[in-house]
């Protein structure tokens, strides 16, 4: 059966996700709250339908939802993994067909891959060692001998990891390491200079000057190195960074919102059009008062006008209270975005995800809610209108 869903990837070439194996909820909980974070997209159990994959932050563990392809998903089970699990991936690492995850755990600096077996299960084959408290993981084939390599943040040394991917399942012992990257919260992938190669765009975390971050733009050579091609910094922090085409040119362009965790200077959007060379312009800030981001955008066509649109999840509103507000944009296609509709969600919204869940060819979303623990899903109607659907909590015991 060929997938009736269509899902765009918060990072261009790039799908965040994670798992571990085990069952029932790991007993090293970073925490009395299950704080779900980030959605990763895959169908596990190849039905036709996609499933998702959301970790669980204050359990230590991951949830495993599967779809009904109506809008529906039901737990099939929580996997145990190491402390405060924070980066995902999924892809065929292996290569036998069946998509396999990535987890990443920031207290536990431990990466682990686990093989998929088609039926939603995985099995851990792999454990590579963390370094400075990474959060965020991808997989891409960046030296192109057709096998994903695993690429990892590690904030607090400054570093970008890569990992070569040697096939099986296996990668490389030691990583390649990209150097003095100062607080690299996040990272984005994808092709900024047209030439075919995967590229990097990193969020530095300017801790001597306050509130303030840099974006620095690593170009790719095919063969796994990168050279800084530019530079610019932003006045104030940015948890994450997206990758897409805003304004229709063929090139790849940027948007970054905040302000990060523990920041009040206020909330913005901010997009950046490139120049298909690797170099960026700000195009436009919105500000959209006091409060902060913590997780990812969620980015589609929710009007089905061609052009790029934004689910912006806001995690805390005035004086640092849980939030219960997703905000979503309206891209005009020039690189400029029109606040649209303010809609409430669980308290706390972490992440945004879009997809078609329901197999109408509408965009539709999907928020996680840190304080509330929940899984929102929210259907759109084509007209870039959403309503909720369900509100799964995310900590229930699967129901078989």
């Amino acid at each position: 059966m060929k997938p009736h869903y269509r899902f765009r990837s918060l990072l261009v070439g790039s799908i965040l996700t994670t798992i571990f194996a085990g069952s029932a909820l790991a007993t090293h909980r970073a925490g009395d709250l299950p704080l779900p974070d980030l959605i990763t997209p895959g169908d596990y159990n190849e039905d036709g339908n996609l499933d998702l994959a959301i970790n669980l932050s204050g359990y230590d563990s991951i949830a495993i939802l599967d779809g009904d392809g109506e809008g529906g998903f039901t737990i099939r089970e929580h996997i145990e993994s190491d402390t405060l699990p924070k980066g995902l991936a999924t892809g065929y690492v292996d290569k036998d067909g069946y998509l396999d995850l990535v987890s990443l755990c920031k207290w536990g600096y431990a990466i682990r891959i686990y093989r998929g077996n088609g039926g939603g299960g995985f099995v851990q084959v792999n454990e590579l060692k963390g370094d400075g408290e990474p959060s965020r993981v991808s997989l891409e084939d960046i030296n192109n001998d057709g096998i994903l390599d695993l690429i990892a943040n590690a904030p607090d040394e400054g570093k970008i990891l890569i990992y070569l991917g040697l096939g099986g399942g296996g990668f490389s012992k030691s990583a390649l390491e990209i150097k003095d990257l100062g607080s690299d919260d996040s990272f984005a992938m994808g092709d900024l200079n047209n030439d075919g190669e995967f590229d990097l765009a990193v969020i530095e975390r300017l801790i001597n000057i306050t509130k303030t971050a840099k974006v620095t733009i690593l170009l790719g050579d095919g063969s796994g190195g990168f050279t800084i091609a530019s530079q610019f910094t932003v006045d104030r922090t940015a948890p994450t960074m997206s990758v897409a085409d805003l304004n229709r040119d063929g090139k790849v362009d940027l948007l970054l919102p905040g302000a990060g965790p523990e920041d009040d200077s206020g909330l913005y959007l901010s997009s950046y059009l490139g120049d298909g060379a690797g170099n960026f312009a700000l195009k436009q800030t919105i500000d959209l008062g006091t409060g902060a981001l913590e997780g990812v955008l969620g980015l589609g066509d929710f009007d089905q006008d061609g052009n790029v649109d934004v689910a912006y999840p806001i995690t805390f509103g005035r004086n640092m209270r849980p939030s219960t507000t997703l905000l979503t944009f309206r891209g005009d296609g020039t690189g400029r975005f029109s606040q649209d509709q303010s809609i409430r969600v669980g308290a706390g919204p972490h992440s945004a995800f879009v997809a078609d869940f329901n197999g109408d060819s509408h965009s539709d979303l999907a928020i996680t809610s840190r304080v509330q623990g929940t899984l929102s899903i929210l259907l759109g109607d084509g007209s870039g209108a959403f309503t909720t659907h369900a509100t799964i909590h995310v900590s229930d015991l699967p129901r078989f």
